[in-house]
């Protein structure tokens, strides 16, 4: 089965995606703040927030019975994911991986 490639949701989802964005708010910063022409630290943080965002693109995704996520290892899923809210091409799906946990998951589907 093809790999579906999501954003996270939820808590997970908001403490990922907000060390990632220190990477761009230190790149700003050190660009904001130097006094030469072009900035070499500033350049080479932007280019690891963006390899991180391709990174967590690509590996996150999930198949018929594996969920991969950006920063662990391959979790085997106890359900089907479920579609909670559908909006245009737009679906959040709600993974249950564990009896506890559980993941909500953004898909953009055509």
């Amino acid at each position: 089965m093809k790999k579906k490639h999501f954003v996270i949701l939820g808590r997970c989802g908001l403490i990922y995606f907000s060390w990632v964005f220190i990477v761009l708010l230190l790149s700003l910063i050190l660009l904001y703040e130097s006094t030469k022409v072009f900035n070499w630290p500033a350049l080479i943080c932007a280019l690891v927030f963006v390899m991180l965002l391709f990174y967590t693109y690509v590996y996150s995704y999930w198949n018929e019975n594996i969920l991969k996520l950006p920063f662990r290892t391959q979790i085997k899923k106890v359900a089907a994911p479920q579609i909670v809210l559908q909006w245009y091409c737009f679906k959040i799906y709600k993974i249950k991986v564990a009896e506890v946990g559980q993941y909500y998951l953004l898909r953009c589907e055509k």
